[in-house]
């Protein structure tokens, strides 16, 4: 039945919405959602804090999720093109000699990502054995890796999706607002090569933007392969053109800050603190471990810079479980080299991302294995 006044179509259940009328809330709930995060950045931007445009965007969108029952929405398009743009960003930083300077670090590094990774998963095996939570769930929440993937881990090992979402939330949130602060106001230092080379391009060099283009292609080609594809490829693409002395076009910078507003959205989009609170007292466990993770990472961080002579807020950001992005971008601002920071970073996320999910498959299938054998 159609109610013509009202614009409903009734059935049995209820109130049902229109397809246009429902398109109409959408279109302005993606309006209001992207005005809100342009609102929190300039905010942010005005009161100089770290990382403006993404944390601006996530605090205003939480807050806006909070009071009453909002929705909010994020374009995936706009999501991957802004990953395109901020892997050009971070790939711009690069330097002739960046591929050399990492070399004595990767072995340092590796040691003290493995302790990072190791010290996570120990607190996750005595935290399942100490809690009713699921030894799977617990595990797979507690790697610090990307979100994304975790869950695309926790589906295909049948884990409790829903809390490990809620629990690598809790990581981000954390390392998002604790180690951006830390690292511009208390580790600020204006470390050797921090800064971008600039890059004087004569009017031939248009043609350069062919290879922006190629980044993001090769990026969609190998989405599906490649674990955070479409940052990964333009920066080590860009990165590698720096490095053999090819002149880029340089792009407005205000399309950078354009793609971390839009990197902004999704990530307060994605972060619902009902979610949090509904979890319930595994929060705080998981909140400890992310303290307990930021802290070893300072610890670590201080270190490689004295095992390697690294700048040490180089090395902290470099170690520090948060996303790659986030992390090179906050080098930037607090005067560390963000081209070691973001290789060391898919370094470490590259181990994560292919290595972790064979691991964690191996350990929970082996009581099935051994079964299968007796």
């Amino acid at each position: 039945m159609t109610d013509k006044g009202s614009g409903y179509s009734y059935v049995d259940s209820g109130p049902i919405i229109l397809p246009m009328e429902e398109g109409s809330i959408l279109r302005k709930n993606y309006i209001l959602t992207y005005l809100i995060a342009l609102i929190g950045g300039l905010c942010f931007a005005f009161l100089a804090l770290p990382l403006p445009w993404i944390l601006g965007p996530v605090t205003l969108l939480i807050l806006y999720k909070i009071k009453g029952d909002h929705q909010t929405q994020s374009s995936l398009l706009l999501r991957d093109l802004a990953f395109w743009l901020l892997g050009i960003q971070i790939g711009l930083t690069f330097q002739p000699d960046t591929w050399t300077n990492i070399g004595p670090y990767l072995l340092p590094y590796a040691l003290f990502s493995f302790a990072i990774i190791a010290t996570s998963l120990l607190f996750a095996f005595v935290l399942s054995k100490r809690s009713a939570m699921e030894t799977k769930t617990t595990l797979i929440g507690s790697v610090p890796g990307g979100l994304s993937a975790m869950i695309a881990v926790s589906e295909s090992l049948q884990g409790n999706t829903v809390l490990v979402t809620i629990f690598h939330t809790i990581r981000l949130v954390s390392v998002l607002f604790i180690i951006p602060f830390a690292a511009t106001h208390w580790l600020y230092m204006d470390e050797p090569a921090a800064a971008a080379v600039e890059t004087h391009v004569e009017p031939s060099g248009y043609w350069t933007l062919l290879i922006y283009f190629l980044s993001l292609t090769a990026g969609y080609v190998v989405k599906k392969r490649i674990p955070a594809s479409l940052i990964i490829i333009p920066m080590l693409l860009i990165g590698a053109c720096q490095t053999a002395g090819i002149a880029l076009y340089p792009l407005p910078s205000v399309l950078f800050i354009g793609a971390q507003l839009m990197i902004g959205v999704h990530l307060g989009h994605k972060i619902v603190l009902k979610d949090v609170i509904r979890a319930g007292r595994f929060c705080g466990y998981f909140f400890a471990l992310a303290l307990l993770l930021i802290s070893l990472s300072f610890l670590l961080g201080f270190l490689l810079s004295e095992w390697t002579e690294m700048g040490l807020t180089t090395a902290i950001l470099s170690l520090a479980p948060g996303g790659l992005i986030e992390m090179a971008l906050t080098a930037q601002d607090a005067g560390a080299n963000p081209a070691i920071v973001s290789s060391l970073q898919t370094i470490r996320l590259l181990i994560i991302v292919l290595v972790m999910p064979f691991l964690l498959e191996w350990f929970f299938n082996k009581p099935k294995r051994m079964n299968i054998k007796n």
